[in-house]
């Protein structure tokens, strides 16, 4: 998980208590590190049961989808939805080469909203959303911040280029 928003990462001896818990059906993994996605996945298909590994990973949710990901738990899973719904489609198909094109263009976005500090996210999105119509106001609540206006046209120009806007 990622430290600065807030999360812990497991390590296996946590992860292996974990899968043995009746109700552990699903685990996010949001290091937001690609070793560390590929290393839990790898320790979770050891496990005696099914768990099913959900990506938190908005940086690299395609890749996560080829290194075994089933799902999502994603904040930028608020916008782009269809084309994400796609390429999460295309990839359980196995459909690899696809699904990394829909990433392609969706890429921009991501690396706009999800742009350091990552604790900025929400403040982003909420820019986005509302330049897409689909809320009235970016408000965030303290300790949150407003973005930039530079920040806002950076966004914007990213729905662009995606024709979101």
């Amino acid at each position: 998980m990622q430290p600065v928003l807030g999360g812990i990462e497991f390590g296996r001896e946590t992860l292996d208590r974990l899968v043995r818990i009746e109700n552990v059906v699903a685990i996010k993994e949001a290091s937001f590190d690609a070793r560390k996605f590929a290393e839990t996945v790898r320790i979770l298909e050891k496990a005696p049961k099914k768990i099913t590994v959900l990506t938190g990973n908005d940086n690299f949710i395609y890749e996560s989808l080829v290194m075994g990901a089933e799902g999502g738990l994603l904040g930028f899973g608020t916008i782009a939805v269809d084309m994400q719904v796609e390429m999460f489609r295309l990839a359980s198909e196995g459909r690899f080469r696809e699904a990394g094109e829909i990433w392609k263009e969706l890429l921009p976005l991501e690396e706009a909203i999800f742009a350091p500090p990552v604790r900025d996210y929400r403040a982003r999105l909420k820019v986005a959303l509302k330049a897409m119509g689909v809320i009235d106001e970016a408000f965030v609540r303290p300790p949150l911040l407003p973005v930039s206006k530079d920040e806002e046209e950076r966004i914007r120009a990213a729905l662009k280029r995606l024709g979101a806007l």
